[in-house]
């Protein structure tokens, strides 16, 4: 494997990008929790079930998954060892030995456990014993050598993946991560939604909880808003509507998104999405009568069904996945925007 000189150069350079972006684009983004938190502050957080992003180090053969945003970094069990007087300098440590024992045991996890690699697209799932991989404690992505010496935090602290695991799958984009005694995943393939335009008169009513909290948090544009087009998709016993709100020169501030029951007419998901500095609202215009974008279905085998890719494109931050019943489960990222 060719290697740069300049070792510095070599780690700047370094292409580590999410591997969760291709689809993302393709399905313009899942919802971002961190850069607008506003949008979930009526659903409540799943804690059942811990999910993970992976970054590609292609240059070291490898996909790395980031425990940091679960790690107890205050824990006083050393997980990277140093010589007293001793800094942290390099880019990455592999954790080995007694260090080993620490990480896992902070993390609560075990060498029995096993790391589930899982693609949505296809209801695909690999399971790597995580015995087999490699723990490392890898400086984060916005630093290099250059920054030395680092602190023990600045250390994003997970596994390896070797690429040729990864490669199994058809499309990297589409790999979410779980680890533990249990695969959290069912083996069905998420379904594509397929759109139609509405007359807006058929959007459903909204919910007042829903309702308080736009106009709480956007005042001073809600009031002059427009609206925009509305769409209907249908799947697995339930309608999806969407509706755009306009503002400044009919650019999309506000989507609406209501699931119904279609048996009950009963509404069991209200949420919204907003145009901001974090994403980029992407409008549904297509020349066919019907488009896709977004998918759902049985993700989780504890979880009832999830909506994933109807907000726009995430400039910076984590994701989440929508759950029926006004819940969301956040995607681990290791965010250091």
């Amino acid at each position: 494997m060719k290697k740069n000189n300049d070792p510095v150069k070599e780690y700047t350079m370094k292409r580590i990008i999410l591997f969760l972006i291709p689809v993302l684009l393709v399905f313009s983004a899942i919802q971002n929790i961190y850069a607008n938190p506003t949008e979930i502050s009526v659903m409540k957080k799943n804690t059942k079930l811990n999910i993970f992003d992976m970054f590609d180090y292609e240059e070291d053969g490898v996909a790395f998954v980031s425990m940091s945003d679960i790690y107890p970094y205050k824990s006083k069990k050393v997980v990277i060892p140093k010589k007293s007087g001793d800094e942290y300098n390099k880019l990455s440590y592999v954790i080995l030995d007694k260090y080993r024992e620490n990480f896992l045991t902070n993390l609560k996890l075990h060498e029995t456990d096993n790391l589930y690699l899982h693609d949505y697209l296809t209801g695909k799932t690999i399971t790597l014993p995580v015995k087999d991989l490699k723990a490392v404690a890898r400086i984060n992505v916005y630093q290099d050598e250059s920054d030395t010496p680092f602190d023990f935090m600045d250390y994003m602290l997970g596994f390896d993946i070797p690429l040729n695991k990864i490669k199994l799958f058809k499309d990297p984009g589409s790999i979410l991560v779980s680890i533990g005694a249990q695969n959290p995943f069912t083996n069905e393939a998420l379904q594509i939604l397929t759109w139609k335009k509405i007359d807006q008169s058929m959007f459903p009513k909204t919910t007042k909880s829903v309702d308080k909290d736009i106009i709480k948090n956007f005042a001073e544009h809600y009031y002059d808003l427009a609206i925009g087009d509305t769409y209907l998709s249908e799947a697995y016993g339930y309608r999806y509507y969407m509706q755009d709100r306009l503002h400044d020169n009919n650019n999309i501030f506000i989507r609406r998104l209501i699931i119904v029951e279609s048996e009950t007419n009963q509404v069991v998901l209200d949420t919204f999405y907003t145009d901001n500095e974090g994403r980029v609202l992407s409008s549904f215009e297509n020349d066919q009568k019907n488009f896709k974008r977004g998918m759902t279905g049985k993700l989780f085998v504890d979880t009832p069904l999830v909506i994933l890719g109807l907000g726009g494109a995430v400039i910076f931050g984590c994701s989440s996945i929508e759950v029926i019943g006004n819940q969301y489960i956040p995607i681990n990222c290791d965010n250091r925007h």
